[in-house]
């Protein structure tokens, strides 16, 4: 069975691959689609499509995926906060403080990859929700299973995906955080990447990663509490980074 069209913004298509490799074309609209005839290579070589939408196979995904949805159905919220571990840590409290203020709600799941999101999108959450912003941050875990291009490919794709579900909704997108677990340098380029999917109005794009590093570039003490995941200075300093672009985007 042949992959579904990805839509991707033509600023965004250069950076991700050669176009005779990838098999791009740009549409009537000024948009690039990134196609796989039987005759050119499919975009994802990896074995992990970070398109094509799978459950999470950590124990606790169904669970709270079944929660979310039926918040979806049952109350009404204007931030949607949207990824991984890295957000479903935020401690209670902390987010509260920093977000409570704008009727907030984390919807993180641990051990989520792209594809995951997409499958939790395609399957009650998010769908046709009025939420003002959803700040998504989404990729960290597929940085060990695909290539730098192809995450990003799959952050485009659920970027894509929240627009098709919630076009009244702004998106703002953050780049993957540096973590103990990654090289550096390909972290830097999936964000080049996907930073061009910022268009100035509906999707904003936000790097909080600088800030978490030294002078020469490296982690600073303090910020993780492991190989990925953030200590509570770290949170810290991802809700002062955010707050100003996501007050300016809620127009308060």
């Amino acid at each position: 069975m042949s992959r579904p069209a990805i839509s991707i913004p033509a600023a965004f298509v250069p950076l991700v691959a050669g176009v005779a490799a990838l098999g791009l074309f740009l549409t009537g609209n000024g948009h690039a689609e990134v196609s796989a005839p039987a005759a050119t290579p499919p975009v994802i070589k990896s074995a992990n499509d970070p398109t094509k939408p799978v459950p999470g196979g950590v124990r606790w995904f169904g669970r709270m995926h079944n929660d979310y949805v039926n918040q979806c159905k049952t109350r009404k919220f204007d931030v949607v906060f949207l990824g991984d571990s890295i957000t479903q840590m935020w401690p209670g409290d902390h987010f509260g403080k920093n977000f409570g203020k704008f009727n907030a709600v984390n919807f993180g799941i641990g051990g989520d990859r792209a594809e995951n999101v997409l499958w939790r999108m395609e399957n009650g959450e998010l769908q046709g929700t009025e939420q003002k912003v959803t700040v998504l941050l989404i990729g960290t875990n597929n940085q060990g299973m695909n290539t730098a291009e192809e995450v990003a490919i799959g952050v485009a794709a659920v970027v894509k995906k929240l627009q098709a579900n919630c076009p009244k909704t702004k998106i703002l997108l953050l780049g993957i955080f540096p973590s103990a677990g990654t090289a550096l340098e390909k972290t830097k380029t999936i964000n080049s990447i996907t930073a061009k999917l910022d268009d100035g109005k509906m999707v904003r794009y936000l790097d909080v990663g600088p800030k978490f590093l030294d002078a020469e570039g490296k982690i600073q003490p303090g910020i993780l509490r492991d190989a990925v995941h953030l200590q509570r200075k770290g949170y810290d300093i991802w809700a002062e980074a955010i707050l100003p672009l996501l007050t300016e985007m809620l127009g308060q």
